[in-house]
């Protein structure tokens, strides 16, 4: 589009730069987790019991609709009675309830969702608080991107995640300047993670030097302008 442009500066489109592998992990269901469940099936309304299923996206909050994992990591479902979906994927969750339905429904098809999926973005972003999201593969970027994204003042070079596991606290830092991150086991969240983004050292000297030297220059000047007025 431009007059003269230098073509050895312009990046092909359609050119692949470099692959990554990516570590997704697999989330596994475990004691507390809740889930929204809606069953289609072939069978009268009349008859199907679960054929209203939970809405994740009414008034209500859905969390309190859902399906709330025993200590050992049962659903109770009405007329079917217990079943056990401890330390398994969702897609294994959504074969295992649907072959419980089976006797009872014809043709089911199970959507099951997790509805616990939740993390925090703190610190010097667009935006902070608790979110939560109706994917069990969100990354960090995702995230960040939900909270609002980057702020002028962001480090993207300084990205701490803090992992709760087995009554610890893990802490990891990252940057997402770095390619390699696409690949890091980390890249992808784990429910009730913490990110954390750290300012970058111009935000410190703006809102403090800055303003510190401003003040000084005032004062020396107030003070210049009133021993000028004492001396004559």
């Amino acid at each position: 589009m431009q007059e003269n442009p230098k073509v050895k500066d312009i990046a092909r489109a359609d050119e692949l730069l470099r692959t990554f592998d990516l570590k997704q992990p697999v989330y596994t269901l475990q004691p507390g987790d809740v889930l929204s469940l809606k069953v289609q099936s072939t069978t009268p309304t009349e008859y199907n019991f679960l054929s209203t299923g939970v809405s994740t996206f009414g008034a209500t909050d859905p969390v309190l609709d859902g399906y709330t994992l025993d200590a050992e990591g049962n659903m109770v479902l009405p007329v079917i009675g217990k079943v056990n979906l401890n330390g398994l994927s969702m897609p294994e969750a959504r074969i295992k309830v649907t072959e419980a339905l089976k006797p009872y429904l014809t043709e089911p098809t199970v959507n099951l969702r997790l509805l616990t999926f939740r993390y925090t973005v703190i610190g010097e972003g667009g935006g902070q608080g608790q979110f939560t999201t109706y994917q069990d593969n969100i990354n960090v970027l995702e995230a960040i991107a939900n909270a609002g994204g980057f702020s002028p003042y962001s480090d993207r070079a300084s990205i701490k995640l803090i992992r709760y596991e087995n009554g610890q606290a893990k802490l990891y830092k990252f940057s997402v300047l770095d390619d390699n991150v696409l690949a890091m086991s980390n890249f992808y969240l784990k429910p009730n993670d913490t990110i954390v983004i750290d300012p970058l050292p111009a935000k410190y000297v703006q809102e403090n030097l800055l303003a510190n030297i401003g003040l000084t220059l005032s004062l020396i000047a107030t003070l210049t302008v009133l021993i000028d007025r004492f001396l004559r």
